[in-house]
């Protein structure tokens, strides 16, 4: 009886951080909104700065707007329709200025094919740098991720997707059906998402 004490305790462990998990999960998607802030870390070589999203418009269709801090300053609008958020597997991280709407990509979202193939093949082929790149058959790890959410310390599971030759691309994806936003991205520069913060 005394062996099986440490194994109860150890599940009972794992419960509850499972049960913590999908608690910051339903906190994160409620945040999410028209008017919520998502704030990223950015490096790029030697220049450091933040990328800050603002939520515009959610459901088949998504726009955002967004800006970032010095020393880049540049600010700009997305937009994705339904074909983009429901079908693209090609993904946009040109944050240079202006309007882009897009089509047959997708930016800081994957799109419900995308999530649909990890989840059920626990890989995708994504082409990682817009439409006319070729594709990067990327595999899936699981992850836990950590942000503030309305200035509560959250962990939220999610995939981390590896792919390509060296450097590996890296790519980060939070497990939510609602809302399949990307964590972080690794490409040689790279963003992590440290803020979400509700209106």
């Amino acid at each position: 009886m005394k062996k099986l004490a440490p194994i109860v305790l150890l599940l009972f462990f794992f419960a509850q951080l499972s049960a913590q998990n999908i608690s910051d999960l339903e906190s994160f998607e409620k945040a999410m909104k028209p008017g919520t802030q998502l704030t990223y870390d950015v490096t790029n070589k030697d220049l450091h700065y933040q990328l800050v999203l603002t939520i515009k418009k959610l459901g088949d269709e998504i726009s955002f707007d967004w800006k970032t801090t010095a020393p880049d300053n540049k600010s700009g609008t997305v937009t994705m329709n339904a074909t983009a958020t429901g079908q693209a597997e090609a993904l946009q991280n040109n944050f240079k200025g202006g309007t882009a709407a897009l089509t047959n990509e997708t930016s800081i979202w994957i799109s419900k094919k995308v999530f649909t193939t990890i989840a059920s093949t626990a890989q995708a082929s994504i082409k990682m740098n817009g439409a006319s790149d070729t594709v990067t058959v990327m595999a899936n790890t699981i992850g836990e991720y950590n942000f503030n959410l309305d200035g509560n310390l959250v962990a939220v599971p999610g995939w981390e997707m590896q792919g390509g030759g060296e450097p590996k691309y890296t790519i980060d994806i939070l497990e939510s059906t609602k809302f399949p936003i990307l964590y972080k991205v690794d490409m040689g520069w790279s963003m992590v998402l440290s803020e979400v913060k509700g209106m």
